[in-house]
């Protein structure tokens, strides 16, 4: 069974954005802020928020497949064309995201994304036997949660884009943790189960971090936070549910 780590859960270069010049001078404005505020964390309030949709994720047939090991392989197939394909139109939005940057640290982040989505891709339309990405339709789940983040990156700040990034980094991990904690055997998916949706990742909370200064400092909306989140979360319950 494939072992591929898909990008989407990586967090890849999260510590170098968190540790830029740009973000500390964020951290240490915010600090002042969060000292006399009890405000909850904007993290804290959309992955609370967003409870239904991860146990909708929880519950799919996809997920629920795998705990079990009884994922019709043929669904596994379809689900890995559909995420491979979904990468490939999720690259231009952060290439788009990327272009508007003006932080260089954050611009290099999106850079890298960029570049770890296209391996990704690369590699799963190789095993998979496409030879052209576009040919492939995606689903309607897929489609709603690509043209969602097509959306944010070419009307918003690139910073609407990391919140859009969390929740997939943030629910990957937990559903490793709620299937390992209950009886499981995972069969023949075990080991894309370990590397994919392994509950010890925790590199999202250097991103949580960055948007939670960023609402203290009036650089995010919350509401605006929420719709993106709420959106983003529910595409990623619809996708496993579409497998």
């Amino acid at each position: 069974m494939p072992t591929r780590v898909s990008p989407k859960h990586a967090g890849l270069l999260a510590h170098q954005l968190a540790e830029s010049d740009l973000f500390r001078d964020l951290a240490d404005r915010a600090s002042q802020l969060r000292i006399k505020s009890e405000v909850e964390p904007l993290s804290e309030y959309l992955w609370k928020s967003t409870h239904s949709q991860q146990q909708d994720a929880l519950q799919s047939k996809f997920i629920q497949g795998l705990r079990y090991g009884t994922l019709d392989p043929t669904d596994f197939g379809g689900y890995m064309v559909q995420d491979s394909i979904y990468c490939y139109y999720s690259k231009g939005s952060i290439d788009t995201a990327a272009e508007k940057a003006t932080d260089p640290i954050l611009k290099a982040f999106l850079e890298k994304k960029s570049e770890s989505y296209k391996k990704y891709y690369e590699d799963l339309i190789k095993l998979w036997h496409i030879r052209d990405p576009s040919g492939i339709e995606l689903n309607e789940a897929c489609e709603e949660y690509a043209a969602l983040e097509r959306s944010v990156a070419e009307t918003m700040s690139p910073l609407y884009l990391v919140v859009a990034l969390i929740p997939c980094y943030k629910l990957w991990p937990w559903l490793g943790k709620q299937i390992s904690d209950l009886p499981h055997d995972f069969g023949v998916y075990k080991s894309w189960v370990m590397s994919n949706l392994d509950p010890s990742y925790d590199g999202y909370k250097k991103l949580e971090h960055i948007i939670d200064d960023a609402y203290l400092l009036g650089e995010i909306d919350k509401k605006q936070a929420l719709s993106i989140y709420h959106g983003c979360m529910t595409g990623e319950a619809n996708f496993f549910s579409s497998a």
